[in-house]
């Protein structure tokens, strides 16, 4: 099994689910923005990679700038 180091706390998390959820929904899913199919794409795209980053603890742009939000062991 492969090991991913972890570099994103609990409020970096709820926060990235938050605006996941916020960008799923409101984006392709319902028609309060104006959007065309290629916008719709995009909001989805960001939406999976904020939710997935968030499922996973790991920021890829956090490890090339080494940045962390865990708490500290």
């Amino acid at each position: 099994m492969i090991k991913i180091k972890t570099n994103m706390g609990t409020i970096d998390r709820t926060l990235r689910y938050i605006a996941g959820g916020t960008l799923l929904l409101v984006g392709p899913l319902t028609n309060l923005i104006p959007t065309d199919t290629f916008s719709n794409v995009i909001l989805s795209c960001m939406a999976i990679v904020a939710i997935s980053s968030a499922t996973l603890s790991y920021c890829v742009l956090y490890e090339l700038t080494g940045f962390n939000t865990c708490a500290r062991k």
